[in-house]
């Protein structure tokens, strides 16, 4: 098989100790991606090649080491369990969205069609499934796993449900989110703490900081949407739209602009001169500086669950890279 062989992303280079533990939970993804079928493969490749921050597996590792690791090796495998994870359910709604980029490269299905990109995803479930049951050693938080695991999919049958849904409200698209992505930064919490001694206050704080950062998170990316150009985002802008994917600053113009409604009842008909027309009136509605609000509040209540956490060389660490992603472009 051939090696994955991406850069680490500069958020990472300030670290060394962390950048070394990402680094290898690149291997260990890496020896658990060996299929019999050259297509699947280059599928599973191309997912890991084209990078990504590796937030969840950081999230995991930097939670655990508020307290002695008991197990490192499993920790790292945990670590790369989660990302596996996240791989497989970008794959996923790749397919699902129809989207033929994925962080600045063609998607999995624009470049070897939805059965090779159903395969490749059913494998990394299939992968992170072995790899936790592997490395967790009680059964108590191999239950709470599977239970964030339905969480995960009760979110993207949420996201379905609402397809297309003009009338769409805050509450439903937060209920979508947190299950969606926050679920994915609560679980790599989950895991990662699962090899240490910690109580269970600390995981219950840690848990909610995981889910604060990930709403928080997911807000951003939303926004970006209409804040950033398709070249530093990676992906068309506003395609999720012509989708019937409805996030936060558009419910929220919605809410109060009756013409945009009339637009975006276009759905798939769409233009991409309608797509850039309605891009201006949701930024000009203040929408999008509503939705960077509600991301600074997520976010500032993440900061109150870490600054409840007993100091550790990595609470920094956490708080830096917090700060950061709440400044980020794209």
């Amino acid at each position: 098989m051939s090696q994955i062989t991406p850069q680490l992303h500069p958020l990472w280079n300030a670290y060394p100790q962390l950048q070394a533990d990402l680094a290898s939970v690149l291997m260990r993804i890496q020896a658990n991606l060996d299929v019999d079928d050259v297509q699947i493969e280059q599928a599973l490749l191309t997912t890991f090649q084209n990078g990504g921050k590796l937030l969840r597996p950081a999230f995991a590792i930097l939670m655990a080491d508020f307290n002695p690791v008991a197990n490192r090796d499993a920790l790292l495998n945990l670590a790369a369990s989660i990302e596996m994870l996240h791989g497989a359910t970008l794959i996923h709604d790749d397919i699902i969205d129809d989207a033929p980029t994925r962080r600045h490269h063609p998607s999995v299905q624009a470049q070897l069609g939805k059965d090779i990109a159903v395969y490749a995803g059913d494998f990394l479930f299939a992968a992170t499934f072995r790899m936790i049951a592997d490395n967790v050693t009680d059964v108590a938080t191999m239950r709470q796993a599977t239970r964030y695991l339905d969480h995960i999919l009760y979110g993207e049958l949420c996201q379905r449900a609402n397809h297309y849904r003009l009338d769409m409200t805050m509450a439903e698209y937060l209920n979508q989110i947190a299950g969606k992505t926050a679920a994915l930064f609560e679980l790599a919490i989950i895991l990662g703490t699962s090899t240490t001694n910690a109580d269970e206050v600390f995981i219950s704080t840690a848990q909610s900081f995981g889910r604060n950062v990930g709403i928080a998170f997911q807000l951003l990316d939303d926004i970006l949407d209409y804040t950033a150009d398709a070249d530093k985002l990676g992906k068309p802008v506003l395609h999720d739209v012509r989708e019937g994917v409805y996030s936060a600053p558009l419910i929220l113009a919605l809410a109060h602009n009756p013409e945009i409604a009339t637009l975006v009842s276009k759905g798939a008909e769409l233009t991409d001169l309608e797509l850039l027309a309605l891009k201006t009136m949701v930024i000009n509605s203040g929408a999008v500086d509503a939705a960077k609000d509600l991301a600074v509040t997520y976010t500032e209540q993440a900061w109150d669950d870490l600054d409840a956490l007993p100091d550790a060389h990595t609470k920094n660490i956490l708080m830096a890279i917090s700060t950061e992603l709440l400044a980020r472009q794209n």
